[in-house]
């Protein structure tokens, strides 16, 4: 399982940018999810970009990143 597996490695040091694509649920609780399971992490800001969109994200990708 990858909750199982993500909990076993050491973060400590690492940046995490949390990106996803939806179809109307947003970022949801995935960025409290991550905190909870990728301990030590520096957590960045998160992006979401609904599906239907992501040919037309290219630039809002760019700028996040």
């Amino acid at each position: 399982e990858l909750v199982t597996a993500l909990k076993q490695v050491d973060f400590s040091g690492k940046t995490i940018r949390i990106f996803t694509t939806h179809e109307g649920s947003g970022l949801g609780n995935i960025p409290n999810q991550i905190k909870q399971i990728c301990h030590g992490a520096n957590i960045k800001d998160a992006i979401e970009v609904k599906g239907s969109l992501v040919y037309s994200s290219k630039n809002t990708i760019k700028n996040w990143i």
